[in-house]
């Protein structure tokens, strides 16, 4: 798919599957993210490419489960 594409910070803040349907609510600080170009983007087909990165410090000593 190639489109527009708008990228931002933000947390999942909630996601359910029901009959084989994912939905995902995210989280964003209006001060992270354009508004304009979310309406923009949001009359279409959506692709949505998640990525997350660790930003804490995990104690070598905690065991691993």
């Amino acid at each position: 798919m190639h489109g527009k594409v708008i990228q931002f910070k933000g947390e999942i803040s909630n996601f359910k599957v029901k009959d084989g349907m994912v939905t995902i609510q995210l989280a964003a600080d209006t001060n992270d993210i354009v508004l304009d170009k979310l309406n923009e983007i949001a009359t279409g087909p959506l692709m949505v490419n998640l990525e997350a990165s660790q930003t804490e410090l995990i104690s070598e000593n905690q065991e691993s489960h």
